[in-house]
């Protein structure tokens, strides 16, 4: 497979991209350049996503990849993102060209897709609007084509990021790969359906050739769950595989997510302290407004009153004491309705006893009476207009508080005023920490954690049935024994096809991991540069099992973990396991790789670039910025082998990337 070209159109950094991807034997490699940001990994994606499409599930996500240059200019109504590949690949030893197109398109807050394949004058098509059928049938043939070139679950390791290298190299990762590779890639599986199926076919033979008819059901019954049992373990490892596939795919999203998630659930804790900061102004200033027209409705009570009081405090202190006096001096004092009360009983004993009858004129007597008592040395009262309910007020008056309620009234305007004044900053700054919050969906977060949950099940689960078919069969094996020793060549002939297929497949296999372990040694030897020239020898088996199991040793005799190398050297291993797996198997995909020298140290990317680059396979894509293939030494050192040379270029005002047709101001006849 040659990637020929690259169109995308409205997708993400991309306005319009239509890029040239064509190269020659003699110079495979085609030199993306571009500063971080341009649009690197975007183009990479760009190819990625037109083989095997976007998954865009609502109208945000349309948006997001949508080129922001051109929304705001023009907006997305009726616009569409375009991704479109031209690739080649050989069919019975001819090349056929193929156009891959993905359209998407937002209608009513729906997503609609349409994909077209052109090759050899045919055109398959399917999309929203096609009937299930139709859809059925041309996206089985455009699926199986791109399979055919390169199968979406090997794309990973032929199309990738270098800077993920390291998460490839975790143990289960790496085993699974190579395992994948050699019975996928390489054409061993064939010989393992062969032999399950000459395995079945012999079971049924002997189930027929028993005499006793229970044994005959014994035996039945035992291969009957054998063969379940193995269809299990085909179907968990295929799980198993996706599992591992999915986790691979996502490492690097969970990772963003778990720290966006943290960084967003701090940005939400300042938001609530600012939130609740703006409703207590608003509470306050709520509560001053209350203050103030209570202080309107009831300011005789609580300042014309309590002042009243201050002013008169003297007088009114003068009026209470004079009647206090006055009240003392009159204790023995008779009042007017006690002198009439006395004198009117007074004056009827005396007419009765003494006066045989006579009348006294008790009005007269009473007004001497009062006469009198007021002639008398009696204290003055000053204030004896003043009723007992005058007196009572006047004490109220003066127990009213003397507290001014407009000072603190006047505390509580000031602070409110500096909190007014602040609270335009506040809402700002909420905004800016709403902005901040990524909006991401973090259930990828909980489906990543069951995911590793999911690949422990699967693993224990693949196991314990591979330890029940061992004891199924040595049960079965009893059985041979009681089979009748009549000549038949066809039967026994089927009874050497399982160990026959499964004899050519080790065989095989054993040559094919030969192959790839002296290969790897050999290029580690070379690439891996702190281990240069003492890798004793790579294994691709443990022993006494039927799993792959990848480790590399030393000269010495000692293990050389794949856990303890720092990233740098993770990703010369993974590079280098890339060329073995290019050069020996069946598929001959482009390789396009990420973010080259990310993490190599000096010595290692010139190892990289002079010995591993130019030889690694018949279309390389990298991606890389100035710091990695500087333009002052690395440049010169892989010109001879560019086919083409582009330089990524952000256009910051119209949001765009643009591209030329150099490495940063270099073309390759430069030199």
């Amino acid at each position: 497979m040659k990637i020929k070209r690259v169109y995308a159109e409205n997708y993400k950094t991309y306005k319009h991209l239509d890029l040239d991807l064509e190269v020659t034997g003699d110079r495979p490699i085609i030199l993306v350049g571009g500063a971080n940001g341009c649009g690197k990994t975007t183009l990479f994606d760009a190819i990625y996503h037109a083989l095997y499409g976007l998954d865009i599930r609502s109208a945000r996500q349309f948006e997001e990849l949508f080129n922001a240059g051109v929304k705001i200019t023009t907006g997305m109504k009726n616009q569409k993102i375009i991704l479109r590949v031209e690739f080649s690949g050989m069919v019975i030893n001819k090349e056929q060209h193929y156009k891959l197109q993905r359209t998407y398109m937002m209608t009513e807050e729906r997503v609609l897709e349409s994909v077209q394949l052109s090759m050899g004058g045919n055109t398959f098509t399917y999309g929203s609007g096609s009937t299930a059928s139709q859809r059925a049938q041309n996206e089985e043939v455009i699926n199986k084509i791109i399979a055919a070139n390169l199968p979406k679950e090997l794309s990973y390791y032929f199309l990738f990021d270098a800077m993920k290298t390291s998460e490839l190299l975790k143990e289960e990762q790496i085993n699974k790969l190579i395992e994948k590779n050699i019975n996928s890639v390489m054409g061993f599986n064939k010989y393992n359906r062969l032999r399950k199926g000459s395995a079945a076919i012999l079971a049924e033979k002997k189930a027929e050739k028993m005499e006793n008819e229970n044994q005959r059901q014994e035996y039945a019954t035992l291969t009957s769950r054998k063969q379940e049992l193995e269809k299990d373990i085909d179907e968990l490892s295929a799980r198993y595989s996706e599992a591992l596939e999915y986790a691979n795919e996502n490492q690097e999203r969970y990772n963003q997510l778990k720290a966006g998630k943290n960084a967003d659930e701090i940005t939400r804790d300042k938001m609530k302290t600012l939130e609740n900061n703006i409703q207590s102004i608003i509470k306050s200033e709520t509560e001053y407004r209350q203050n103030v027209d209570n202080l309107a409705k009831d300011i005789e009570t609580k300042v014309v009153y309590p002042k009243l009081s201050s002013l008169l405090a003297t007088e009114i202190e003068l009026i209470f004491h004079e009647k206090e006096d006055v009240a003392k001096a009159r204790v023995n004092v008779l009042t007017d309705k006690q002198i009439e009360l006395f004198t009117t009983k007074f004056a009827k004993i005396i007419e009765e006893q003494y006066l045989n009858g006579r009348r006294i004129d008790v009005n007269a007597l009473i007004e001497e009476m009062k006469l009198w008592q007021e002639t008398e040395n009696i204290v003055e009262d000053k204030y004896a207009f003043l009723t007992q309910s005058d007196l009572d007020r006047l004490k109220e008056l003066m127990n009213s508080s003397a507290a001014n309620p407009f000072t603190n009234l006047d505390d509580q305007r000031e602070r409110l005023n500096q909190e007014i004044k602040d609270l335009p900053k506040q809402r700002e700054m909420l905004k800016e920490y709403e902005q901040t919050l990524n909006g991401n969906d973090y259930t990828i977060i909980e489906l990543y954690e069951n995911n590793g949950k999911k690949i422990e099940d699967l693993k224990s689960q693949i196991s314990s049935k591979r330890d029940e078919v061992k004891d199924l069969e040595k049960q079965i094996a009893t059985y041979d024994y009681d089979i009748p020793q009549v000549p038949d060549p066809q039967y026994d002939l089927l009874c050497k096809l399982p160990d026959f297929f499964k004899d050519v497949s080790v065989k095989l296999l054993k040559a094919k991991k030969a192959s790839i372990e002296r290969m790897m040694r050999d290029q580690l030897n070379i690439n891996l540069v702190i281990y240069a020239g003492y890798i004793g020898r790579v294994e691709l088996s443990a022993p006494n099992s039927d799993d792959i199991a990848f480790k590399i040793y030393h000269k010495d005799g000692n293990e050389i973990y794949l856990s303890q190398l720092n990233a740098g050297a993770k990703q010369t291993v993974m590079q280098v396991l890339l060329k073995v797996l290019y050069n020996l198997g069946d598929y001959e995909p482009p390789v396009m790789i990420d973010t080259v020298m990310g993490v190599l140290d000096k010595e290692s990317r010139e190892v990289i670039l002079e010995r591993y680059f130019p030889d690694l396979a018949h279309q390389t894509i990298l991606l890389s910025t100035d710091t990695e293939i500087t333009t002052e030494r690395d440049f010169e050192k892989i010109q001879a082998y560019l086919s083409k040379t582009y330089t990524l270029h952000r256009d910051k005002e119209n949001q765009c990337t643009t591209i030329t047709e150099d490495y940063f101001g270099l073309k390759p006849q430069d030199f």
